[in-house]
């Protein structure tokens, strides 16, 4: 019984001591929960108003400030576009026929008139052989007719005679004309059937000439380049297969797309200077060539040519370029740099800077051309300097800490 007591009593105490144990390690993590965790914003400060994200009310603001200046800026904008080449010209087969060789490559320049390939005119030759034999057999039909009137003239003289001595009748009279009537016609009939011979001999010849492919483009201008060759010696070409393009290089043109706001500021003539991002660092005169005279109504846009002078051939059709337009100049005008401007709202102005505290005043301003980082200043007229670093940080009347 003694025995039995014992060991009861051990595992109760046993059983205390773990929970003991237990209470006190609990304890010490939550102790050390505490420390670790993040301490809550007040409530005062609220979500995104950490004392970091704006001054104290009062508290000046370091910020960078310039000068208003005197310069002179051209009124300019930009635009992106593709060259393209003014012009092209496809010399496309006249005839149909085999296409017996080319003589000109792809990158070659050629001119006006120079002969660019052949087509097979070998049965056309042929054509021509005997539209020129049935001429021959016209022109002699026709000369045989004639003689036939001649001949016919004389009969009717001679029985004209005849009957003035009363040998011949009247029925021999009319027989005579008729026989010079008939003897005229047959010379119109052959004179018609020459003709109509002699056109088919200069369609049969001209059909020979346009085995031969030249380069005749309109209007008449400088060196053309082979820009594609689209069929090789062998080719069988119906007529008007295209056997090659041939591309003008000098002058190229840019095609731009235009805001409705911007229209009515493009003209013919207007200067414009082009850049290519293959060719860093240069730049190319260009000058707007033609405006298309509406505005597509999907878009609100414009078409505008701008015709760039090549003389080097530097330039390719298909190249992307920038241009550049001016549309004036504006001498000795009040410019800040672009940095100064800034937006309260739908308001676009600077910030001051007042010799008093010094503070800061918000002044909408009106813009007007933009070149170099600086951009005029139409209104009003500015007595301070601008900030143009720390804006975020202001108001209207803040205090501000100037660089010294």
């Amino acid at each position: 019984m003694r025995h039995g007591y014992i060991e009861e009593m051990s595992r109760r105490w046993r059983a205390l001591v773990i929970l003991a144990g237990a209470a006190i390690v609990a304890l010490g993590g939550w102790q050390v929960y505490r420390l670790a965790r993040p301490a809550r914003p007040s409530p005062a400060a609220g979500p995104g108003n950490s004392t970091n994200s704006r001054p104290r009310a009062g508290a000046p603001v370091a910020v960078d400030v310039a000068a208003v200046s005197r310069a002179t800026l051209r009124d300019t904008l930009q635009f992106t576009g593709s060259l393209e080449s003014r012009s092209r010209f496809v010399a496309a087969a006249k005839v149909a026929g085999r296409l017996e060789r080319v003589l000109v490559r792809v990158g070659q320049p050629v001119r006006r008139g120079e002969l660019l390939g052949e087509v097979d005119a070998e049965e056309y030759r042929q054509s021509m052989e005997q539209a020129g034999a049935e001429v021959a057999v016209a022109r002699a039909n026709l000369d045989s007719a004639e003689i036939g009137v001649q001949a016919a003239e004389r009969d009717l003289e001679r029985v004209r005679s005849l009957q003035d001595k009363q040998i011949a009748s009247e029925a021999e009279l009319d027989s005579s004309q008729t026989q010079l009537a008939r003897a005229k016609v047959q010379v119109s009939v052959a004179r018609a059937q020459l003709r109509q011979r002699e056109v088919a001999l200069e369609t049969a010849r001209l059909r020979v000439a346009q085995t031969r492919l030249l380069a005749e483009w309109d209007p008449p201008g400088g060196p053309r380049v082979v820009g594609e060759r689209f069929a090789e010696p062998g080719t069988m070409l119906r007529s008007g297969d295209p056997v090659l393009s041939l591309l003008e290089l000098d002058p190229l043109v840019a095609r731009l797309r235009v805001a409705e706001t911007v229209y009515p500021r493009l003209r013919p003539g207007l200067a414009a200077a082009v850049t290519a991002p293959v060719f860093p660092g240069r730049r190319f005169a260009g000058v707007v060539s033609e405006v298309a005279p509406f505005l597509d109504q999907g878009t609100g846009q414009a078409e505008a040519w701008v015709e760039i002078r090549n003389a080097d051939g530097t330039l390719k059709p298909g190249m992307a370029v920038r241009v550049e337009l001016e549309f004036g100049r504006r001498e000795n005008v009040p410019a800040v740099p672009a940095a100064a401007l800034v937006s309260r709202g739908e308001v676009q102005g600077v910030f001051q800077v007042e010799p008093e505290g010094p503070r800061v005043r918000f002044l909408p301003v009106r813009t007007g051309a933009a070149e170099g980082g600086l951009v005029e200043i139409l209104e009003p007229a500015l007595r301070g300097p601008v900030v143009i670093l720390g804006q975020h940080l202001l108001e209207d009347g803040s205090a501000v800490i100037l660089p010294p």
